[in-house]
């Protein structure tokens, strides 16, 4: 009979948060509004008569069945001017200090130390100077959208006026100490701070948002770059070619001067296009494949996404770790990012603990391989009972031991193999069918009085998995729950 200690221990450990992520393995987001269209000038130098920039395109309104033109006009205050590329990287930087924080409030402490690191710049007085420009710049900068912000929550295109920021409260060191001598409990006591505009807080908490690897971005040289990878990552994730009319990628999408003649567009695009091509994000094309005449002084561009895999950004022990996750079922993105964010101790580990339970048929990896490996790697999950091989073993070989060390190992011929597979599997199904009758003649409280029990009998391995994956459910959570399960009615 379960006890008053046994359904707090289980309530205890379902409440249990997931373990945060190593920061080099963080998660970064982008606003895909402001992925669509330029936010700022690609130069670093901007005429100081200039006080607006224009991007529009025409596009076909499926909701509406018609073609409607979009258009963004960007207006600069007389005192600080129109925003400059880095000051672009700053809106990227900010969201991501958010994303830390789950987008739970629209005013986010910070440090600029904090923003500086995340963007990849050096930590020096003109980075600090940089940051604080931009803040006070992107305050004053109105956007005007005119059918051209996605809203999720009505699902379409509509007009919207706002800065960015509605405010910026940078501290010196002056006041930063006085405001920690004033709440010395507070954590953010001292800390500067933004608020976001309600409309863009809104489209955050809707989940207007998608992943971006910052990793790539942050190693990207030219401004250009940043902008097509950041635009063309957007719209490979519906298709995996794209073709675009070249005048218009370049003047309304990359932000290209439109005084520029098409000659002039390829040149100024050729540098970044063999950079995105070596890293992977986009497939080589030969210029005649890439730009493509339509009629007489009309061009198309072409891009087809190419495998992600980001290996010029990689050592050869990553590349080998790239190879073993893809073997496994793993997408080449995703073990691109892996390989490039957790130790490659880690990695051979997990590989191993994967190899070790899917040779014995274990459900907690049988179900879905590739799916269970790039969790137990992003959630360090630990090697479950009977698992002999230690991190640094995992590290020099793949191989796993299956047996116990005080037993004789079976012969390893391919005849007793196939029995011994043939006899585990007779002896699961017989299992499943005898829990399958026994769970149906349960009552609700007492299925849940045995899966509470079930619960607190369960490797700690098993556990932990189960309260990380219970909110989200799916095949996963439901096959190492039914594993739990089972281990309580043989165990009793």
């Amino acid at each position: 009979m379960t006890t008053a200690k046994d359904t707090t221990q289980f309530e205890a450990a379902s409440s249990l948060s997931v373990e945060q992520p190593l920061p080099q393995a963080e998660r970064f987001k982008d606003e895909l509004n402001f992925a669509e269209f330029p936010l700022a000038s690609l130069a670093d130098r901007v005429a100081e008569n200039q006080k607006t920039l224009e991007f529009h395109d025409t596009i076909f309104d499926q909701s509406l069945g018609t073609h409607i033109t979009r258009k963004l006009t960007i207006a600069a205050s007389d005192k600080f001017g129109l925003p400059r590329a880095l000051d672009e990287e700053v809106i990227l930087g900010l969201i991501q200090l958010t994303n830390r924080q789950a987008f739970r409030d629209k005013k986010v402490h910070f440090s600029s130390y904090e923003l500086i690191k995340l963007l990849g710049w050096n930590d020096s007085a003109k980075s600090y100077r940089r940051i604080e420009e931009a803040l006070k710049r992107w305050v004053s900068i109105t956007l005007f959208y005119d059918k051209a912000w996605w809203s999720k929550e009505e699902q379409c295109w509509v007009n919207e006026n706002f800065h960015i920021l509605e405010s910026v409260t940078i501290y010196d060191r002056e006041r930063r100490a006085s405001k920690k001598a004033l709440n010395p409990e507070d954590e953010n006591a001292g800390k500067s701070y933004f608020v976001w505009n309600d409309i863009v807080f809104r489209s955050f908490q809707s989940g207007n948002l998608k992943e971006i690897d910052l990793d790539i971005y942050r190693e990207l040289k030219s401004a250009i770059s940043k902008r097509m990878y950041r635009f063309l990552d957007k719209h490979f994730y519906r298709r995996a070619r794209l073709e675009y009319d070249l005048e218009r990628f370049a003047f309304e999408h990359v932000g290209i001067s439109r005084t520029s003649t098409l000659a002039e567009v390829k040149r100024l695009l050729s540098k970044p296009l063999v950079e995105l091509e070596s890293i992977g994000f986009i497939k080589p094309l030969p210029k005649e494949e890439r730009f493509i005449k339509v009629t007489k002084g009309q061009w198309k561009v072409v891009f087809d996404r190419g495998a992600s895999e980001a290996r010029a950004l990689m050592s050869p022990e990553q590349v080998d770790a790239l190879e073993q996750l893809k073997g496994r079922g793993v997408t080449a993105t995703k073990a691109s990012k892996l390989v490039r964010s957790y130790p490659p101790e880690r990695i051979a580990e997990k590989i191993a603990i994967h190899d070790w339970l899917l040779g014995r048929a274990d459900k907690r990896c049988s179900a879905n391989p590739p799916g269970f490996l790039v969790a137990a790697i992003q959630d360090d999950f630990p090697a479950p009972t009977g698992f002999l091989k230690t991190r640094e073993q995992a590290k020099s070989e793949l191989r796993v031991i299956t047996t116990p060390m005080d037993t004789p190992a079976p012969s390893r011929s391919p005849e007793n193999q196939d029995r011994i597979r043939e006899q585990e599997s007779v002896v699961a199904n017989a299992l499943d069918q005898q829990f399958d009758t026994f769970w149906d003649g349960l009552s609700d409280p007492e299925r849940e009085e045995f899966e509470r029990q079930a619960f607190d009998h369960a490797e700690p391995f098993n556990q932990r998995f189960y309260v990380e994956r219970k909110q989200e459910g799916g095949i996963l959570f439901k096959t190492i729950r039914r594993t739990i399960l089972l281990a309580e009615l043989v165990r009793r």
